[in-house]
């Protein structure tokens, strides 16, 4: 039983762990250009589509708390690889990437904390309300937290609407790829009953 548990763990690991790095890569590759036209003002900080929170939001649903454990290497390793400042190091560079990644496992535990359970159940039923909403909280406690450690690095003017980015970026990327990831199982679903 340790030993399937142990595999089963690795296994979300690593989908969690390369999910964000193609996300992100998707990211910097294909939407911030396309941002960068557009809107023009601190694109580099906050993205109006953000698909990478859906991994966040997704990973902590189906692994719970734990999924922190891939979160954060690869919140960590997105940062400082795509860090547009080559200055020195300041605190702010290790604290940002980890509210990254804790935002979704908090915004869960605090949910189930006031008696709202958004975790899979044995059941099969998902309620997609109540897990875009786990997603919408977490992207508050990513963008409060996040916005108060990238000051200095936008004009104080902007805070209103980088935070306002921040919560549309993050919820934009999970409805998309919740949309994209039903419409495969649908397809899948239609597929395997042929």
């Amino acid at each position: 039983m340790n030993q399937h548990f142990s595999k089963l763990f690795l296994h979300w690991f690593g989908l969690i762990f390369l999910a964000y790095l193609g996300l992100i890569t998707v990211q910097h590759l294909v939407i911030m250009p396309i941002e960068t036209i557009m809107v023009e003002r601190n694109v580099a900080v906050v993205s109006l589509l953000y698909l990478p929170h859906a991994v966040r939001v997704l990973g902590a649903w189906m692994v719970g708390p734990k999924s922190i454990l891939a979160l954060i290497p690869a919140s960590i390793c997105v940062y400082f690889v795509t860090r547009p400042d080559t200055g020195p190091l300041t605190q702010a560079d290790f604290i940002i990437p980890m509210v990254g990644a804790l935002c979704a496992p908090v915004a869960f535990e605090l949910m189930r904390f006031v008696r709202i359970d958004v975790y899979p159940k044995s059941t099969g039923v998902i309620s997609w309300r109540t897990l875009v909403f786990a997603g919408l909280l977490s992207s508050i406690i990513n963008s409060f937290f996040s916005t108060l450690f990238l000051e200095g690095r936008f004009p104080i003017e902007d805070t209103f609407d980088v935070i306002t980015r921040f919560i549309i970026g993050d919820v934009m990327g999970l409805v998309i790829v919740l949309l994209l990831l039903v419409g495969v199982l649908k397809a899948f679903r239609r597929f395997t009953s042929v």
